[in-house]
């Protein structure tokens, strides 16, 4: 097989990127075959078949089966073309969507992350905060016996909002006097885009400090006595967010929580 217009199986498989154990199944399942086979037994492949090579090559990039491949190659027509393309951009589509929201998820845990590294343990500052926007859940009912964090995700759910955004609660600061354990109100998900609500604009009482989840209870006691302290008024209820969480330290008492409470001078 001297023909220069001839490539064996390895120059074809360099060229095209197919390995050459599919090249081989190919021409077994009668999928794609060479041009010619020599009286060694070897495969060779014409510069024509290119074409065809990539585009098996392509149809299989977007998720297409052998099986659906080899069917439109014995019966190619402009039809079965638009009709199997058209099929499998809705497929892609979805697929991108999804892959665009797992990338937001992924940044939004990342940028709490960094912003909770910037600031010491127990530190409580004055900032001003823009809107946020959130998801928010339903208003929770005061029942210890309902399991109100899955209450939340089966409505997140049931809104066609991933449950893996960051989770956040909206605590009722109403009874910060009191010695009752504070109360959940909703809980929400960080977002971008899927948001209903928005945390307000404002100036806010912001504390960092470490605890396992639903054990931040002394933790406000020493941010509502810094508001008291510095003469300033709560005036929002307080939003409980985990930056470093069980995705980023493995012992639960030292979670990240963050507490911000809007507040104004008396």
């Amino acid at each position: 097989m001297k023909n220069k217009s001839y490539m064996s199986i390895k120059e074809f498989s360099h060229l095209t990127g197919i390995k050459r154990e599919n090249l081989r199944y190919y021409d077994q399942i009668g999928l794609f075959s060479p041009e010619v086979r020599g009286k060694n037994g070897y495969r060779y492949y014409t510069r024509s078949q290119l074409t065809t090579a990539y585009l098996i090559i392509s149809l299989r990039e977007i998720g297409i089966s052998i099986d659906k491949i080899k069917e439109y190659i014995d019966i190619r027509t402009p039809e079965q073309m638009f009709s199997l393309f058209s099929e499998q951009k809705k497929l892609i589509s979805s697929e991108i969507k999804k892959l665009k929201r797992i990338i937001e998820i992924m940044q939004l845990y990342v940028d709490m992350a960094e912003e909770a590294i910037k600031y010491e343990d127990n530190s409580i500052n004055i900032e001003y905060k823009k809107k946020e926007p959130i998801f928010l859940g339903p208003i929770l009912p005061n029942d210890p016996l309902d399991d109100s964090t899955i209450l939340f995700y089966n409505f997140a759910a049931e809104n066609g909002i991933d449950v893996g955004y960051p989770l956040g609660a909206i605590i009722n600061t109403e009874n910060i006097d009191s010695k009752d354990h504070l109360l959940v109100m909703h809980y929400y998900f960080k977002v971008k885009n899927d948001q209903n609500s928005y945390k307000p604009e404002g100036k806010y009482a912001v504390f960092y400090g470490r605890c396992a989840y639903g054990e931040s209870d002394d933790l406000y006691e020493k941010l509502f006595t810094f508001i008291k302290e510095n003469n300033l008024r709560i005036c929002s209820n307080a939003y409980e967010e985990y930056p470093l969480n069980e995705l980023s330290t493995k012992d639960e008492n030292q979670y990240c929580v963050k507490i911000e409470v809007m507040v104004e001078e008396i």
